[in-house]
């Protein structure tokens, strides 16, 4: 049948790409150029039905890829067009001649989409007088609206399009903030707009939790198809300051559906001591230029999924994390360390520098139960990653299934295509038990060996191998030399199948 496509206006405070120009059938999809030449466009839409995609460069093009290869999507070329089809919601990355790649991001239409006035709705402009031209700060009229929507019981936080400068947020139960296609919440230029709630010792930089959840607070969603941006980048460089993006914090029922989180500048999306979590249709974009700015990470939390979602960063873009009351960023944070379990990572696509989907360095606390499933690697330095590096606590029951791997090339601490260690740091070992690896199509195993090693008196224990698929072969690997395996020490592999 026929698409609906509905396309959204690029905020002022972006520019547009002077590389690729997108249509979806015939509509114009806006293509916003992310940060420096050393990153990524992205084109980004919502749609139903079947769309052709036609993308138009200022060059012949005479190579291309459409990522993840999994989907087996093939494109039409004439001149220096590009042409596909689509027929449900894809997270894609395109790679054409040498030019940095574009991310199209085709979302599935939104359902629910609150009205922008009547009962329950909290407008910030129009009931709270926000500005959204980006001139004045807004942090205290969204507030409002915020602790209006609460105390009556709960409502709709709307924001629309526009750009909307802000310190920290507080949200709180049973709010939903709502940001429009083409609604941008900006941090400020200034660290001076912020609370210090943390200092990172590795980079000596004081930091904030731009938005944060109340603590012990229940039944909080942030949807639609609008942006946070951190301003990650500048802030780092110009103010020494550093923030974590969105910080849902000793809550339950939280829930991320739509967003654009971009630019933190450092770890993002970082639900910590909370339960009950769903992210869903997320799209994390982060530099791949600077250091220590993972999109996603789960944090001493509990029945937590992530789906659907797309995560770009030069750190880890989707990893889970125990830490105690010394580590630096873990201070202040409210509640008592917990244990992380029953996480699930589906559906989900990485890019990164660093380890695409990745247990630890921390675990200073058990983590068990966490699962990788039906995911995508786009580029890593280690695709796979069990990294035990700071703690005593287990970690166990990890699973990575059906995983398609594409390029292994980035060099930190790679490259190598899976990495299972317990390493001695001088805070702790513990033990790594229970893995299972299975349905894994390695196309890329990296230059160097990869490597499953444990540290006495810790052994890596119980490692299943099913159906790993090395480099184009179609039969599973059968020995650990087969699938490049050869950095190893102390462990135990039960089965090889």
């Amino acid at each position: 049948m026929p698409a609906t496509i509905e396309t959204y206006t690029v905020p002022s405070i972006y520019a547009e790409s002077s590389y690729f120009s997108v249509k979806a059938d015939n509509t114009e999809i806006p293509v916003i150029s992310f940060l420096t030449d050393r990153d990524y466009d992205y084109a980004h839409f919502s749609f139903s039905g079947s769309t052709t995609i036609n993308i138009t460069v200022s060059e012949p093009i005479h190579s291309y890829s459409i990522s993840p290869l999994a989907f087996k999507i093939q494109g039409t070329l004439v001149g220096n067009q590009l042409t596909f089809d689509l027929q449900e919601s894809r997270y894609l990355i395109v790679k054409i001649n040498n030019l940095k790649e574009l991310v199209l991001i085709a979302d599935p239409l939104e359902v629910s989409v609150p009205p922008a006035s009547g009962h329950g709705i909290y407008h910030v402009v129009t009931n709270y007088g926000a500005d959204l031209t980006g001139e004045t700060v807004a942090t205290s009229a969204i507030q409002e609206a915020i602790n209006d929507a609460s105390s009556t019981g709960g409502g709709v936080v709307y924001v629309p399009e526009g750009v909307f400068l802000i310190g920290n947020l507080v949200l709180k139960s049973h709010v939903t903030l709502y940001l429009q296609g083409g609604a941008v919440l900006r941090a400020t230029d200034h660290k001076e707009d912020y609370t210090v709630d943390f200092h990172k010792d590795s980079l000596n930089y004081d930091g904030t939790w731009l938005i944060q959840t109340e603590p012990n607070s229940t039944n909080i969603t942030i949807t639609g198809r609008g942006t946070i941006d951190g301003n990650g980048s500048w802030l780092r460089a110009n103010q020494s300051f550093v923030s974590n993006l969105i910080v849902p914090i000793l809550t339950s029922n939280f829930t991320i559906d739509g967003i654009i989180g971009r630019d933190a500048g450092l770890w993002a999306l970082i639900p910590t001591r909370s339960n009950h979590v769903k992210i869903t249709n997320y799209k994390g974009f982060q530099s791949l230029v600077d250091y220590e700015d993972d999109a996603i990470d789960i944090v001493e939390s509990q029945n937590v999924l992530v789906t659907h979602t797309i995560a770009i960063s030069e750190d880890d873009p989707f990893s889970t994390k125990t830490w105690n009351e010394s580590t630096d960023i873990a201070q202040n944070w409210p509640g008592s360390p917990q244990v992380l379990e029953n996480v699930t990572f589906d559906d989900c696509i990485a890019w990164t520098c660093c380890a695409a989907f990745k247990v630890g360095m921390g675990v200073e606390q058990v983590q068990r139960n966490v699962a990788f499933t039906n995911s995508y690697v786009y580029q890593a330095s280690r695709a796979l990653a069990i990294h035990h590096r700071f703690g005593k606590a287990t970690a166990e029951h990890i699973t990575f299934e059906n995983i398609d791997i594409e390029q292994v090339i980035h060099t930190r601490n790679g490259p190598f295509w899976l990495h299972v260690e317990i390493e001695d740091s001088g805070r702790g070992i513990g033990p790594v038990t229970q893995v299972l690896f299975k349905n894994i199509n390695v196309r890329d195993q990296g230059r160097l060996p990869s490597m499953l090693r444990g540290t006495d008196p810790f052994l890596i224990e119980g490692v299943t191998f099913e159906q790993i698929y090395m480099m184009g072969s179609t039969k599973p690997a059968a020995t650990l030399e087969e699938m490049n395996i050869r950095n190893t020490e102390l462990y135990v592999v039960n089965n090889i199948r």
